[in-house]
């Protein structure tokens, strides 16, 4: 039986490639739109954008807060406290995923201005960035059912995975030729 769970894992991701080659495939508006210089400054202005929140974030996640709320206030401020704390995790949860999914479209167009494709990279990228939507959806979930200060462990996965794009993103960047002299 652990013998199979690789293979079925392996089947899973051949088919989340597959269909998403197919509607890349199927949408020629998309394949054939060059990277803007625009959307190239953007990119680089939302990398540095999610760096910076994603370390302000976390206090979000801050179970002193949490602490201080429940000690010195009514039960009343503490219902608005948590209500308001899982609104902002899930929509930062949100914001991510968006950033997330633009910097994977970003570098899937950018890719053919590469010097240096690697077939392996892209494919464990592809891997990531399925894990990564899954624990995040996970994590949505998670908010809306257990709070904010009950998911720490999960938000730190995200937070290294987003920044893990991030990074991915930024070296793609700079390791491109110039979007705008290819027109």
């Amino acid at each position: 039986m652990s013998g199979l769970l690789p293979i079925v894992l392996l089947g899973a991701l051949i088919l989340i490639l597959g269909a998403r080659l197919a509607l890349q495939a199927s949408n020629a508006r998309t394949q054939s739109r060059p990277v803007t210089i625009e959307e190239f400054a953007n990119a680089r202005e939302a990398l540095d954008t999610v760096i910076v929140e994603t370390a302000a974030i976390e206090r979000i996640f801050s179970s002193e807060d949490s602490e201080f709320i429940s000690r010195s206030s009514t039960p009343k401020v503490q219902q608005l406290f948590l209500k308001e704390r899982k609104a902002l995790a899930m929509q930062w949860v949100r914001k991510t995923q968006r950033q997330v999914a633009q910097f994977m479209d970003l570098h899937l167009r950018l890719a053919g201005y590469t010097q240096e494709p690697s077939p392996r990279f892209e494919l464990k990228l592809a891997a990531k960035y399925v894990a990564f939507i899954v624990v995040s959806y996970l994590l949505l979930l998670l908010l809306w059912l257990r709070g904010p200060f009950k998911a720490r462990r999960v938000v730190g996965y995200t937070c290294g995975v987003a920044g893990y794009f991030c990074a991915i993103c930024s070296m793609r960047l700079e390791r491109v030729t110039d979007p705008a002299s290819r027109s």
